[in-house]
């Protein structure tokens, strides 16, 4: 028997099915008409702004405020994490596979599919296709058309502007219908580590009149596989950085960064990074293989798919550097590796060649104990034992990836929603700060200085 076609899964199954599997249940009080499945949290309760809407008599759904419409297998494909046959870097059509056939009982062989299911052609990503507008901070015309897209995210002027290199607004025609254009908010992709090539957009639509967004997704050919947005206020490349926090999505980096900028005046300097969706092993690995430095703080949603995208992240830097969790812990432990039994031991643990300079140093270390030597030789052998210890303090560092964790308060579900909850308690008016200088107006003096954007 041959494997089933996604025609088939399309007949046998319902969107019902697929949501039930990944764990959501119904929510009757939101009525039959259009059924909504929603996930609850280990005490029973509903989890905030995680709903399914089901349409179209149970063959799609949508996760308002977003109202792009899914089938079972785009449902499967944006949201594997939901799903136990999935692993980091897995091809997404063979994970639709496994998940339908062991719904419909049945098995699937992955040969016929690599005789039957060539990999198709993708076009590649070309920027000189799009044309861009800029935010220019010193141009207040060039804000007018960027306020639809900031104001339903609650992010102000400030921000904006904080980012300004970071975002365009980009504009393509139709490649089929003649004097059709789509225009979105878009955060250009790089790959970290390269010369800054743009590689793709993440891209968000003009919001609905009701604030829903229509659209959100990458640009047709986008190298959404290793490609980041990766964004600094203060310009530090990410070669540099100290602190990278690490997104979902753009939007999310935008609002902590407004969230956290008073109270941490050092957040500028930091580096700001989306993967634009669920985060893959390439994006993951170009980050830690070029901020070599960094802390790298886990700023992924406070749901199911963020901690195991946050456990995903640990887990590869394990494989990548898996000497990082004794490296810290010898680097923590207060004391001289002499005279200290632990660091000693920990120091064992290391890979050989760390070892290796350490002994080396020493032996310099003992020359100096008990040679006679004239005070010119003394001098040139503490400059080379100081820099041997540099040098090894240098190869223990780099066998760390130092990962925090990162959530929003309790109650939400990510940042941008904190942000959205935090200004709706205080009563804030959206993009009130034009000024840039931090000046808070009423509702009515921002609805006069915002009649240009009618």
């Amino acid at each position: 028997m041959g494997n089933l076609t996604y025609d088939d899964y399309l007949r046998r199954l319902t969107v019902q099915d697929i949501l039930r599997d990944a764990g959501y249940v119904r929510n009757r009080k939101d009525g039959m008409r259009y059924p909504s499945f929603v996930r609850l949290d280990d005490h029973g309760e509903r989890i905030r702004g995680d709903k399914f809407i089901v349409t179209h008599n149970g063959q799609g759904c949508f996760h308002p405020p977003v109202q792009k419409s899914y089938n079972i297998i785009s449902l499967i494909k944006e949201h594997p994490h939901f799903f136990p046959e999935y692993s980091v870097g897995m091809n997404l059509d063979l994970l639709v596979n496994k998940v339908c056939c062991r719904l419909l009982n049945t098995t699937y062989d992955e040969k016929e599919r690599q005789v039957k299911e060539p990999q198709p052609e993708i076009r590649p990503f070309r920027l000189d296709e799009y044309r861009l507008t800029r935010l220019d901070k010193a141009d207040r015309a060039s804000w007018r058309p960027f306020y639809p897209f900031f104001k339903h995210r609650g992010i102000d002027l400030r921000t904006e502007k904080a980012f300004r290199d970071s975002f365009v607004l980009a504009e393509r025609d139709h490649p089929e219908k003649k004097g059709v254009t789509y225009s979105n908010l878009s955060f250009p992709l790089t790959i970290p580590g390269g010369d800054g090539t743009i590689v793709g957009f993440e891209e968000r639509g003009r919001p609905k009149r009701d604030g829903g967004a229509t659209y959100k997704g990458k640009a047709a050919g986008s190298n959404g596989s290793v490609g980041l947005w990766i964004a600094s206020p203060g310009g530090t490349d990410l070669k540099d950085a100290k602190r990278v926090f690490l997104f979902e999505s753009a939007y999310d980096a935008m609002a902590f960064f407004q969230l956290r900028r008073d109270e941490d005046k050092g957040i500028g300097k930091a580096v700001f990074v989306s993967t634009g969706g669920n985060p893959t092993r390439g994006q993951m690995l170009g980050l830690i293989r070029t901020a070599q430095g960094a802390v790298f703080h886990l700023c992924f949603d406070n749901d199911e798919a963020g901690r195991l995208f946050a456990e995903n992240f640990k887990a590869v830097a394990k494989d990548e550097k898996p000497y990082s969790d004794v490296a810290l812990a010898f680097k923590n432990t207060p004391g001289y590796i002499q005279v200290d039994q632990y660091k000693e031991l920990a120091l064992f643990k290391l890979p050989k060649e760390v070892q290796q300079q350490y002994f080396d140093v020493e032996e310099l270390s003992e020359d100096l104990r008990t040679g006679y030597l004239c005070e010119e030789d003394k001098a040139d052998l503490r400059a080379r034992i100081k820099e041997g210890y540099r040098t090894f303090y240098a190869m223990v560092d780099d066998c760390i990836v130092q990962v925090e964790r990162e959530l929003p308060s309790e109650g939400y579900k990510d940042f941008n929603d904190e942000l959205l909850g935090r200004e709706g308690t205080e009563k804030k008016a959206v993009g009130c700060d034009l000024d840039g200088d931090g000046a808070v107006e009423t509702e009515e003096s921002n609805e006069e200085k915002h009649k240009y954007h009618r």
